[in-house]
């Protein structure tokens, strides 16, 4: 009988360990905070130097944009958590997410696109990471939007997103030699309307206490069923600056 209890008591400290060890604070890897940045290589024929995503906090353009958009019943669309902050995300198209970050983890809003200055705000936010979140967590989402263009004309879409956080690895970039990252696999699809789509399947490295060292992104640009893009993007992270 004492050498029953002690199994099952090393059996559940092994497995209390163990589950400990899966479970993270998403902070932790996706900092999120006004002008982190991160320097990444660029393909061969980019001219514009190095990959730049940086961080932006927002608190005008953002939330007032939110706050005066109605859907076809005349209602707000949705409302921001008076507590949560909100940022904009850039990556290296100059495009950006737009993302809240509160005691629920980070939501995601909508995109704005740097081909033409518009902005795609979903119907509904969404949690993109939970506070904590654990390997082997899984996404899928489907949110329509609208796309708001600077000449006042609207479009509506539908957007969608699968993921799943797969396992810790470690990675080795021009920046250094990072343990135990996060690898998350990621697709995505954009019904641009007009008969466009645009879809990408995406693996991600994120380290603690950095965010994204290693990406590898594939694009893929649809005209009516005909593929007209489809490139593949993997840039290695060269520096950050986080604060």
């Amino acid at each position: 009988m004492k050498n029953t209890t002690v199994t099952i008591a090393l059996f559940l400290l092994c497995w209390y360990t163990t589950s400990g060890q899966n479970i993270f604070s998403i902070h932790d890897y996706y900092p999120i905070a006004d002008k982190n940045e991160w320097r990444y290589t660029a393909p061969d024929d980019w001219k514009d130097g190095d990959y730049i995503s940086k961080i932006e906090k927002e608190s005008g353009e953002f939330i007032g944009l939110f706050n005066t958009i109605e859907g076809e019943d005349g209602n707000e669309l949705f409302s921001i958590p008076k507590t949560a902050k909100t940022y904009r995300h850039f990556d290296a198209t100059k495009a950006s997410k737009l993302l809240s970050v509160s005691e629920n983890g980070i939501s995601y809003h909508g995109e704005t696109f740097a081909s033409d200055g518009s902005i795609a705000v979903f119907e509904k936010p969404f949690i993109w990471f939970s506070k904590e979140e654990e390997i082997g967590s899984d996404l899928k989402v489907a949110r329509n939007y609208i796309r708001y263009f600077v000449d006042g004309t609207q479009r509506k879409g539908t957007f969608e997103i699968v993921q799943k956080i797969i396992k810790k690895e470690d990675i080795e970039v021009l920046a250094g030699k990072f343990k135990n990252c996060l690898r998350v696999e990621f697709d995505t699809y954009w019904d641009l309307g007009e008969g466009t789509e645009a879809k990408s399947v995406n693996v991600y490295h994120y380290a603690k206490d950095v965010g994204v060292v290693k990406a590898s992104a594939r694009f893929i640009i649809l005209k009516n069923g005909i593929e007209i893009i489809n490139r593949l993007v993997e840039p290695d992270l060269k520096s950050y600056l986080i604060y």
